[in-house]
């Protein structure tokens, strides 16, 4: 089942949910609500009663109107848009009218791809509750329990050579431990290319694929998994081993639409940033970030693994590691990079 908004309803929906929100637990009439979208109080009725079968908890009030009581946690078009800010609406790229939610699908990553292939627009995000195929990087799975997780992915259409596409998974990492940062869990580290560690457990993950006709982006999938509220158990003993969840970091529940909505805003800022000035400006700030440079590491391939000092990031985001055996620096394209502590 997916759930997708159009831009008319998208508007009626924000303002109706945006209304009540603003009267902060007290009443709003029917009438007034009618007054601010242009309907009648039928109208509002029935869209309270669409809102209700969304999961937010309205109560009617009798001769006072309505009460929101809370709002639902999935992150559904509705709830996600009622967080995004004003710079991300205006801006365009991303949207309420752009979200697709899945309860259960195979993969985000999947169905963006297909999606994009059938021609959906720039800035289309694809939400799932439950994966049943999560993909990971190098052909692993991505565990993703039913609810309390995030996994989505941004389909984006960049202008940009194909050899700079692994750019985009570190502009991704920024945004999701600046988002990380926001709901207060400190000490977040960005692990090259594409984790995300708390505590030097996993807390997310990114995934980027793309397709290319003649040597052109055709268009760029990036896929996310973050570790919300699902607890520890619910994944097997292998990955609840070496993973970490943001309510269990910090002992309390995380609004999964607030945190996307959030991220979706930080990653506009970079990605913006990225396409006016290249990716010059914000190696230095991933560098900064993820703390790699100048540490000694351990480089697993898929035919060796060896040890050295990580020197760079290259101009196209790959890393560059001073072998210890030989001393030759070696340009590292894929694989897993472990920091030695």
């Amino acid at each position: 089942m997916s759930l997708s908004l159009s831009p008319h309803k998208d508007v009626e929906t924000l303002q109706l949910v945006n209304s009540l929100r603003r009267a902060n637990g007290e009443p709003v009439s029917g009438e007034a609500i009618g007054q601010e979208l242009g309907v009648s109080r039928a109208a509002v009725w029935k869209r309270i009663e669409g809102l209700r079968s969304l999961g937010y908890q309205i109560e009617s009030v009798p001769r006072r109107g309505y009460t929101l009581i809370s709002e639902p946690e999935t992150p559904t078009p509705e709830a996600v848009g009622g967080f995004l800010s004003s710079v991300v609406l205006d801006d365009g790229l991303f949207g309420p009218e752009k979200i697709i939610f899945y309860q259960k699908t195979d993969s985000t990553n999947v169905q963006a791809g297909i999606l994009a292939r059938q021609g959906a627009k720039d800035g289309t995000v694809v939400v799932a509750d439950h994966q049943t195929e999560g993909k990971g990087r190098l052909g692993r799975v991505w565990e993703s329990p039913i609810g309390g997780n995030l996994y989505f992915s941004l389909i984006l259409r960049p202008e940009i050579e194909p050899r700079y596409a692994a750019q985009l998974t570190l502009l991704t990492g920024l945004a999701l431990a600046e988002a990380i940062s926001g709901v207060g869990a400190d000490g977040v580290e960005i692990k090259w290319p594409n984790d995300l560690l708390l505590g030097g457990r996993k807390v997310a993950g990114i995934l980027t694929e793309m397709a290319v006709e003649e040597s052109q982006i055709q268009f760029v999938v990036i896929g996310v998994g973050v570790n919300v509220n699902v607890e520890l158990t619910g994944f097997t003993e292998e990955i609840g081993n070496i993973a970490a969840t943001l309510s269990g970091h910090l002992k309390k529940q995380i609004k999964r639409s607030a945190f996307l909505a959030d991220f979706l805003s930080r990653f506009l800022g970079w990605y913006r940033w990225y396409l006016a000035e290249g990716f010059a400006p914000i190696r230095s700030i991933w560098l900064k970030q993820s703390r790699i440079k100048g540490r000694r590491v351990q480089v697993n391939l898929l035919d060796e693994s060896f040890t050295g000092w990580a020197v760079d990031l290259d101009v196209d985001g790959f890393l560059l590691v001073k072998r210890e055996d030989t001393g030759v620096e070696a340009r590292v394209l894929a694989g897993d990079v472990f920091l030695i502590r």
